[in-house]
């Protein structure tokens, strides 16, 4: 098992340095915001993710995370 942090694991090598993944930033806020009974503003930071990423299977998953309410 891995001991880097779940935020560390949101940052992606880049030219120039680290840059941050916002549409996985975005998705994990969700679950965060989820889990504290907030799920209007859970679904808003879903919606948000969904825009910003061009991964089809993280389309796929916050695509299921939409449909649930």
């Amino acid at each position: 098992m891995s001991s880097r942090s779940p935020i560390v694991s949101l940052v992606k090598p880049g030219e120039g340095g680290a840059s941050i993944d916002r549409g996985s930033v975005h998705a994990t806020h969700a679950e965060l915001l989820r889990e504290l009974g907030r799920p209007r503003e859970a679904r808003q930071r879903d919606e948000r993710a969904l825009a910003l990423t061009a991964n089809p299977a993280q389309q796929a998953l916050l695509t299921q995370r939409l449909t649930w309410n």
